[in-house]
């Protein structure tokens, strides 16, 4: 049969949860394409896939322009979090759907811009059997439903797209007596669906069903469909560097000789550090506590935004800009993270104890703050500019900017999960001293009960179905739901 993935553009993070999946399907004879803006073509190379083009290739994506969407205002944020009664945990999940995961979704169903309806027009003559597409893009669904396809959202993180929807729907009425659109992601939809002669259907919002790749406790419950399949880390094409195979350096005991060391890994993320400058607070503060702990080698993966603040590298830090995590996580005895779901995926998959970066109590409500802003300041975020791809543009002082919580959106429930498995703790960078944070981590890296939960977490990950797996499942469910 063949396939059609849709990816949103120029993010690894959307990208490579993808790629294990696609090559499973392309191993057992399928024929897999990726569809995504021009630009994002050389990422797609690189793993081996076959790309189609959506949108001008002279063009940026439209998340680095002017016009590109915003996100929603935090008082508009918190009237509907108001109007449907959410809790405090709740109303986080609706942040994350209605203030960040609506603004890219907005910027690929526009048609005044080419990306849509190149999918659409692409499909209808490509004709897949199966359109598998990101959550935040679903002009994918739109295509699969013109071409006749069956169709699946690929989840490469929490449904926050399927629990929103039904908070939604549950309090309809109270929406609409508050004078709030009840569905505004079938809103967004909409003209696009209409200009291909389609109703907006829940079909349309969350797919015929959804492929989940969340270990049982981390999952959001949601009415919608799922098929579980185990992440799989992909390990992207790169040579893999003499230091990393080779033990760590050892340290001199006056008592005993030389002895091993013990690696630790310091992972905050890729998506952030392009937007952001600096890493607020937290950076400088965990590579002071690591820079006292001489019998740990710590491997950063931090780029020159990241180290922004950064005033000295301790003797004991290896800083690289980028090393894939499946060759680095074998080789240590604990990793610090922000709290994204790729990077605690890798931890999971090799049995690394985690240490993650989370706020606790902290909102992830990003704020638009009417003041002119530093746009380097760290938390600073500035729409339509990415570090090394488009520095310029749009006014040099803005009126107003917005600020960023010092958390990824997914670290407050990737740190419950994580303690609530023994696997890990909570750094909470604001809380904790640099003392605090030291010890913390040699506690992590060297008490033995953590690496034994660890390796339990990762034979929980090991019960759920790899992607070649599910591949017979995926082919009964394109013979029930194609539409030709």
């Amino acid at each position: 049969m063949r396939v059609l993935f849709t990816v949103y553009p120029n993010s690894f993070a959307h990208l490579y949860p993808v790629v294990p999946l696609a090559w499973a399907l392309q191993s057992a004879g399928h024929e897999v394409r990726i569809a995504t803006h021009a630009t994002a073509a050389p990422m797609i190379i690189q793993t081996g896939l076959t790309p189609v083009y959506l949108g001008d290739p002279d063009q940026p994506p439209v998340r680095l322009t002017d016009d590109c969407s915003a996100p929603h205002h935090q008082d508009l944020v918190e009237k509907y979090a108001e109007v449907m009664g959410l809790s405090t945990e709740g109303k986080e999940h609706w942040i994350v759907f209605y203030q960040y995961l609506m603004q890219p979704t907005s910027d690929y169903v526009r048609l005044d811009r080419s990306e849509a309806t190149d999918l659409v027009e692409f499909a209808k003559v490509w004709q897949p059997d199966l359109v598998f597409w990101d959550a935040v893009h679903p002009a994918g669904a739109v295509a699969a439903k013109v071409s006749g396809a069956a169709h699946a959202r690929l989840l490469i993180g929490h449904d926050m797209f399927g629990w929103s929807l039904d908070r939604l729907e549950e309090n309809r009425d109270a929406l609409r007596a508050a004078g709030l659109d009840e569905n505004p992601l079938a809103t967004l939809l909409r003209p696009l669906a209409e200009k291909y002669g389609l109703e907006v259907d829940n079909e349309l919002l969350v797919g015929q069903w959804s492929v989940e790749t969340m270990l049982e406790g981390l999952r959001l419950p949601t009415s919608t469909r799922k098929l579980p399949m185990r992440h799989v880390p992909y390990v992207d094409p790169q040579v893999f560097p003499e230091w990393l195979y080779q033990r760590p350096e050892q340290t001199r005991c006056d008592c005993c000789g030389r002895r091993n060391r013990r690696r630790v890994a310091l992972s905050l993320g890729e998506s952030t550090r392009r937007f952001i400058n600096g890493d607020w607070d937290r950076a400088p503060k965990i590579l002071k506590a690591v820079g006292e702990l001489d019998d740990l080698e710590i491997v950063a993966t931090l780029d020159k935004a990241q180290l922004h603040d950064i005033d000295e590298i301790p003797p004991n830090v290896r800083v690289v800009d980028w090393v894939s995590l499946p060759h680095l996580m074998p080789t240590c005895s604990a990793l610090i993270h922000h709290g994204g779901i790729g990077t605690y995926s890798s931890a999971v998959a090799y049995a690394v104890p985690q240490l993650v970066c989370d706020l606790e109590g902290e909102s992830v409500l990003m704020r638009l703050v009417d003041e002119r802003g530093d746009v380097m300041k760290s938390g600073t975020y500035r729409l339509g500019w990415e570090f090394g791809v488009r520095e310029e543009g749009g006014p040099e002082e803005p009126e107003s900017h917005w600020e960023l919580p010092a958390k990824k959106v997914e670290a407050t429930p990737v740190s419950d999960f994580v303690i609530s498995k023994g696997a890990g703790v909570r750094l909470d960078h604001r809380k904790l001293s640099v003392g605090e944070i030291r010890d913390l981590v040699w506690k992590v890296a060297t008490d033995h009960s953590y690496h034994q939960q660890a390796q339990s977490l990762r034979d929980e990950w090991l019960t759920m179905p790899s992607p070649s797996d599910i591949i017979p499942d995926l082919e009964k469910l394109v013979v029930q739901n194609r539409r030709r």
